[in-house]
C-alpha cells in the first residue's frame, strides 16, 4: 500500500508531518506491548502488562493536556477545559494506585477513557478549539489504541496471561 492510499484512507493530508509521525510512533507501545502480551514468556507478559497500563495512563495524561494547552493559547478564563484535561489524567491515575486489582476491570476501565476522550476531542474539533487536522490523526492513533487494549482485554479473558 502505498503511502498516498494509508493517508487517503485515513483522511490524513491535511495533517502536518511531524504532529503525523509522532502521533503514530506514539501509538507503536501499544501495538508492541499488545503483542507481547500474546507472545512473551509468562514473566516478559506481566512486565509487558503493567508497562501497558503504565503507558496507557501517561497517554491519557498527554491527550488531556492538549485541552490545558489549547485553551492557555486561546486565553479562555472558562474552568470546563481546564476540568476536561485533567479529567484523563486523574481517572487513570485511579487505575494504578492500587484500589482496583482486576485487570480486566483496568482495560475496561481505560478503553472507556480513551473513548470518552476520543468524543470530547470531536467535539472540541466541531467547536474549534483544537485544529481540524488533528481530528483524522485521532482517530487512527485511537484505533490501534482501542485495538491494542481490546486484544489484552481478550487475551486476559482467555487466560494468556
Amino acid at each position: 500500500m502505498s503511502i498516498d492510499v494509508f493517508l487517503s484512507i485515513f483522511n490524513l493530508h491535511n495533517t502536518p508531518l511531524f504532529p503525523l509521525l509522532f502521533g503514530i510512533g506514539g501509538a507503536v507501545p501499544f501495538i508492541f506491548l499488545s503483542l507481547g502480551i500474546w507472545t512473551f514468556t509468562y514473566e516478559f507478559k506481566l512486565i509487558a502488562l503493567y508497562n501497558l497500563i503504565n503507558y496507557s495512563v501517561i497517554i491519557l495524561s498527554f491527550i488531556g493536556a492538549i485541552h490545558w494547552g489549547a485553551a492557555m493559547v486561546r486565553n479562555d478564563k472558562d474552568y470546563k477545559p481546564y476540568l476536561i484535561s485533567i479529567m484523563p489524567a486523574l481517572s487513570s491515575w485511579f487505575l494504578i494506585i492500587g484500589f482496583i486489582v482486576n485487570y480486566m476491570v483496568i482495560f475496561i476501565i481505560l478503553i472507556i477513557l480513551f473513548l470518552f476522550m476520543f468524543f470530547i476531542d470531536i467535539q472540541a474539533v466541531r467547536e474549534g478549539k483544537l485544529p481540524q487536522w488533528y481530528l483524522p490523526m485521532r482517530k487512527f492513533v485511537t484505533i490501534i489504541v482501542l485495538l491494542s487494549l481490546g486484544s489484552v482485554s481478550i487475551a486476559i479473558n482467555i487466560k494468556v496471561i
